[in-house]
């Protein structure tokens, strides 16, 4: 008999303490998930929107003041020269980085009826992004994006049939800074200045996806 109140006493006294433990437990369980969304929502704002690994921007522009290689050797272009060619440039950026991506282009102009054509690979470096993560800032990256373009490649001018020449090349290589502002979450206005790919300056059309 003694034996048998021994036993249900020392179960009692598990019983009793397995269940204060599970109700801490199950409080400190809740307090968990009482502030678990909190931190998500504060990691997920700030930058939505802005560049992120993987992200991927298309520029549509037009050049304004367009320039010659500056490197070549018999038939090739030698030297520097500035000019005027209308013509359209298009920008590829793949963001390997929030900070960085990298790309290509190819470019098209015509001028008295030569036509040039520029192509080669770039990278950018997005300071606003580096700035925004660092720093407070009032517009948000999502929607303005500082950047400097760098640039190699090569322009090729087919000389109009009538001028009687053979086709020309030369390499091409510098670097600028741009800017894009976008009006929604995939569709805005970009703008660049410098020794740019073909041209010395741009302006045109982003797309962000």
């Amino acid at each position: 008999m003694k034996k048998l109140i021994k036993i249900f006493t020392v179960l009692a006294i598990v019983m009793y303490t397995t269940n204060t433990f599970a109700e801490q437990l199950g409080l400190k369980v809740s307090n968990l998930n009482l502030y678990a969304p909190a931190a998500k929502e504060k990691k997920s704002s700030g930058s939505d929107g802005g560049i992120e690994k993987g992200t991927m921007q298309l520029d549509v522009s037009f050049n304004l003041g367009s320039h010659f290689a500056i490197a070549g050797k018999g038939g090739f272009y030698r030297g520097i020269g500035l000019a005027f060619v209308p013509g359209v440039t298009v920008n590829f950026d793949y963001a390997v980085h929030p900070y960085a991506s990298v790309g290509g282009y190819i470019g098209f102009g015509g001028r008295s009826g030569s036509a040039f054509i520029g192509v080669g690979a770039r990278g950018v470096f997005h300071i606003y992004q580096l700035i925004a993560d660092k720093a407070s800032t009032k517009v948000d990256p999502g929607k303005l994006d500082f950047y400097f373009p760098l640039h190699i490649g090569a322009i090729i001018v087919i000389p109009s049939k009538s001028s009687g020449g053979s086709a020309l090349a030369g390499a091409t290589f510098g670097g600028g800074l741009g800017v894009r502002y976008y009006f929604t979450n995939n569709i805005g206005v970009m703008a660049e200045v410098g020794w740019l790919e073909m041209t010395v300056s741009k302006i045109g059309v982003s797309f962000k996806f």
